[in-house]
């Protein structure tokens, strides 16, 4: 399992939100809904086998080889996302299953490879796994937070006519993402 708490569950749909672009792009609706849920967010259980689950999700990112989205509860697929929604409101399950399918970044030391050798010394993958994805949801929430205080700050200083505030502030938002 990849979040426990539902902070950490929220930190990570966020992060995968804002990170990847959806195949099916309309999902993002879905995930939102469930991440504003607290009710059905603490169902959620994420992983990456869906074969044997009766209440599953799963939502794909482009530049990967799974199907763009599937939802099924009870053993009855829905395509729609309305439909989905629409369920999730009304027959919640007890567990459901998410699998957020996303492409490694090429610098991960962690993600399969064909013709990588296994990486040596590392005790337990997935809790480095883990640590790693949380620490990159963390930042991209933080970056997201900089950069609304930012522009609030540029707004006032637009406002108050004070030129070496604006650019100074301007400097910094532009080096927020470099």
């Amino acid at each position: 399992m990849l979040a426990n708490s539902l902070a950490e569950k929220r930190e990570l749909l966020v992060w995968f939100l804002r990170t990847n672009r959806l195949k099916k792009p309309e999902a993002a609706r879905v995930l939102d809904f469930i991440k504003e849920n607290k009710n059905l967010l603490s169902r959620v259980q994420f992983t990456s086998k869906l074969s044997d689950k009766k209440d599953a999700l799963l939502v794909s990112a482009v530049y990967t080889n799974t199907f763009p989205f599937d939802f099924r509860l009870n053993n009855i697929n829905y395509g729609s996302v309305d439909q989905v929604i629409h369920q999730l409101k009304n027959n919640p399950p007890k567990k459901l299953f998410i699998w957020l399918s996303y492409a490694s970044p090429p610098g991960c030391k962690l993600c399969s490879r064909s013709g990588r050798k296994q990486v040596q010394g590392i005790p337990n993958p997935m809790s480095m796994a883990h640590r790693m994805l949380v620490e990159a949801a963390r930042n991209v929430n933080y970056k997201e937070s900089r950069r609304k205080k930012l522009l609030s700050k540029i707004d006032r200083a637009l406002d108050e006519k004070n030129q070496g505030e604006f650019t100074r502030l301007t400097v910094e938002l532009r080096n927020l993402y470099q």
